[in-house]
């Protein structure tokens, strides 16, 4: 991963226990696709597609971080951006 591949600022979501700090699309990606806890719904399904879509280049890694936050604020996680 190179800095230009790293989001303004970090999105911290809060899993269960664990607290993870996003960086990336990538990460988001990784943390919807391996330890979100409420996979079903649309903002989980937006957010899963924004990161594929980003990372393809075709839209903004804003977008797929407003996605990720979104998806947070349904399934009722903390989140700090």
């Amino acid at each position: 991963m190179t800095d230009i591949d790293l989001w303004n600022q970090p999105v911290v979501v809060v899993v269960g226990s664990a607290k993870h700090i996003v960086r990336s699309t990538l990460e988001a990606a990784w943390l919807l696709a391996d330890k979100w806890p409420v996979v079903t719904g649309k903002p989980f399904m937006r957010a899963l597609r924004a990161c594929a879509a980003a990372l393809e280049g075709k839209c903004s890694m804003a977008f797929a971080r407003l996605a990720l936050i979104a998806a947070a604020r349904h399934a009722n996680l903390p989140v700090e951006w």
